[in-house]
């Protein structure tokens, strides 16, 4: 009789327990995100908050910080142990975001505290906590809200400043709120909603300035900022160059003299590229968020361009554990590195894994972490230490050795992983008293050149979906067993590759074409029909014609050093004739 008794003593006092808040922190390794559930219960033993899990200095701090926020509040912990446990526990907790859930579960532990609504439902907290219990706002909130919503959270409580970040983001079904204190987060999770900030609405697409034709729909402000082809003297051969590059996403690396304008070329190309829409995107908010930089250009539809300095370290260049590199923060735009071979000879190697990859793999003691780095590498260099040599206007000071030395730094494996190496013509020097007048030919416009790239990527998307693959596949992303089918040759009997490289060696009386066509790598051919594929989608047409082929081998490396005079064996003095007579 007495043990019946007993038992419903339990049952009842179980039955009268209130049921638990299923409280949830999110915390980042690289970019990927984790939920941590986060539990408080109080237990025998000393006075106290003891934290239970992998805690970084930072997350143990919030303690005291949210300790401090309830107490003005007038919720007083009992003066008993109260243990706050993390799980999964193996799981490294770091960053300040981890403040809200913790005083989330001191508060419940509370017997003052009740809340309304499922029990069930996963609720996410991530914000940072004042001593006075003001939330503010945390870094990296777009990778933490699409993490918390891939990961089934159905509720997720903010700093009202961070809801500026996750503007345009759909994170259906869950609901983001933001807020302004702590005590408005717990009158909410007891129905108080009176201040509760929500989320905005707009559709990201709608932010993009580039919907429309480049000419008409360009705002005020970003036309002032991005740098155009309108103000540069274009040749034909870069013009095509640059179409290219933007179109089929290729790898540019660009030699010539001092002032033959590399460098404006590059921060041109931004202009007629094609906006990330979509989950490219939302990828581009995510790495620019992480690393804290305005989102505002990307949102604009403005295409990422990165140019890190020569003395760059290589965790800048390609990341860190909790970091995006450089190389990550140009994903879906242009990674532009001026003077490369100034560059450290180890971090130009490894560039080379992540230009096949499109992902930069750390391996670290803290684990294993995978940055996304879909990104166009445009690098320039100077033909020798001093840049002249082949200038028409200036004598090139450098010996041989240091010559053959300077352009060494860039190893044989990272050049054949650029599919377009263009020589840039060096500018003339202006007659000076000679009172002839002529009116300069126009140059194309980046208008005229974007409405071409355009044209040119609706073309390759549509040939893309036929080949069954994803939207936004450009042609230098095309999987080297399908390079062969997308060029419109199935027909043709024998091996119509060996077969227009013969034509084409054949028909070069300059005799450049026949040793590249010799000497090619099969890296380098695959790259060359992925270049003529994207010469051939500029003209829309279905099939790749020798042209378009040729093209794509006198953009090789070994075509390029060849026109420039950069022959095995050859002295100064030969360098400086071929020079002379190609220009």
């Amino acid at each position: 009789m007495e043990k019946a008794e007993s038992e419903n003593n339990v049952h009842s006092r179980k039955n009268s327990i209130a049921q638990k808040l299923i409280i949830h922190g999110l915390v980042r390794e690289g970019a990927e995100v984790q939920l941590v559930e986060v539990q408080a219960a109080y237990t025998r033993g000393f006075a106290g908050v003891q934290l239970l899990g992998n805690l970084t200095e930072v997350c143990r701090s919030g303690k005291e910080r949210a300790r401090a926020s309830l107490e003005l509040l007038n919720i007083n912990l009992a003066p008993q142990r109260l243990v706050l446990g993390f799980t999964p526990a193996g799981v490294r907790i770091d960053g300040a975001q981890m403040d809200l859930p913790m005083a989330i579960a001191l508060a419940e532990a509370n017997d003052g505290f009740t809340f309304s609504g499922d029990a069930t439902s996963t609720l996410a907290f991530a914000a940072e906590l004042g001593l006075h219990g003001d939330l503010r706002a945390v870094p990296g909130m777009v990778a933490l809200a699409l993490g918390a919503a891939r990961q089934g959270c159905c509720r997720m409580a903010i700093a009202k400043d961070n809801l500026d970040d996750l503007s345009g983001i759909d994170l259906a079904p869950m609901e983001v709120r933001g807020f302004t204190d702590l005590q408005s987060v717990l009158a909410w999770l007891e129905g108080d909603e009176s201040g509760v900030s929500p989320a905005s609405a707009d559709p990201l697409e709608a932010m993009n300035p580039w919907a429309s034709n480049i000419s008409s729909n360009m705002s005020s402000n970003m036309s002032s900022n991005l740098a155009l082809f309108d103000e540069m003297d274009l040749a034909p051969e870069l013009a095509l160059a640059a179409m290219v590059v933007a179109a089929g996403r290729h790898n540019l690396l660009m030699r010539g003299t001092p002032g033959s304008g590399k460098t404006m070329f590059a921060q041109r190309l931004p202009g007629i590229m094609i906006s990330p829409e979509g989950q490219e995107k939302l990828r581009c908010l995510h790495l620019h968020n992480i690393a804290g930089n305005s989102l505002v250009a990307i949102r604009a539809g403005q295409v990422p361009f990165r140019q890190p300095h020569h003395g760059a370290s290589m965790g800048a260049v390609l990341g860190g554990h909790s970091m995006p590199g450089e190389i990550s923060l140009a994903h879906g735009g242009i990674l532009f590195l001026d003077e490369l071979p100034e560059f450290r000879r180890d971090l130009l190697e490894s560039l080379r894994e992540p230009l096949e990859s499109a992902e930069v793999h750390l391996a670290r003691v803290q684990g294993h972490v995978v940055w996304p780095a879909d990104a166009i590498l445009v690098a320039a260099s100077n033909n020798c230490p001093c840049g002249w040599t082949g200038s028409r206007n200036r004598r090139c000071k450098c010996a041989t050795g240091q010559v053959v030395a300077y352009q060494g730094r860039m190893s044989g494996p990272l050049l054949d992983r650029i599919d377009i190496h263009v020589n840039m013509p060096e500018r003339r020097r202006p007659v000076v008293g000679s009172g002839e007048h002529r009116t300069p030919l126009k140059s194309p416009t980046s208008a005229i050149l974007r409405d071409r790239v355009r044209a040119s990527w609706a073309y390759t998307q549509a040939r893309s979906a036929k080949l069954g693959l994803g939207a936004g596949t450009a042609n230098a992303r095309l999987p080297a067993p399908l390079v062969r089918a997308a060029m419109g040759w199935d027909g043709a009997a024998g091996d119509p590759v060996a077969e227009r490289m013969e034509r084409i060696a054949k028909d070069d009386d300059r005799g450049i074409l026949g040793d590249v066509c010799r000497s090619i790598s099969a890296r380098g051919l695959v790259r060359a029909l992925r270049v003529a594929r994207t010469l051939a989608d500029l003209d829309t047409v279905e099939v790749v014609g020798n042209e378009h082929f040729r093209q794509a081998l006198m953009w090789q490396a070994e075509a390029a050093a060849r026109d420039r005079g950069d022959l095995i064996g050859s002295n100064q003095a030969e360098r400086s004739s071929v020079w002379k007579r190609k220009n």
